[in-house]
């Protein structure tokens, strides 16, 4: 919990606009803390604040109605299955209202994987 207060503390300075989303960004995060805590994985400082940037982002987008372009669908070949299904999973447990689509799924997928395939090693 430390971890992400940290995070948002270093995010609320570097983006002083963003400071009205940060309370729905802990929420968020908390989630994927969480999630993470059952499967055993540590996340790393510097994935943190690449997911807590995001997730702020997401936020933010959600809050103004903005949308980011569809993505190919084929992207989501390169992602393990269960981090989309995790991704989908955090993104829609958020505010219903916001209906985030697949490319934010996908978006929030990669940095999953990435922590993934840190935990797996080199293959």
């Amino acid at each position: 919990m430390q971890m992400i207060d940290d995070i948002l503390k270093e995010l609320a300075e570097t983006k002083p606009d963003y400071l009205s989303e940060i309370s729905e960004t802990r929420q968020i995060l908390r989630k994927i803390e969480e999630e993470f805590h059952l499967m055993e994985t540590h996340i790393p400082r510097d994935r943190w604040l690449a997911i807590g940037a995001h997730v702020l982002a997401f936020v933010r987008r959600m809050t103004n109605g903005e949308r980011l372009p569809v993505i190919e669908a084929e992207l989501f070949a390169e992602i393990h299955p269960d981090m989309v299904t995790l991704s989908q999973k955090i993104l829609a447990e958020e505010k219903s209202a916001w209906q985030a689509d697949d490319t934010e799924a996908f978006l929030l997928a990669v940095h999953f994987e990435a922590i993934r395939a840190m935990q797996m090693g080199p293959s």
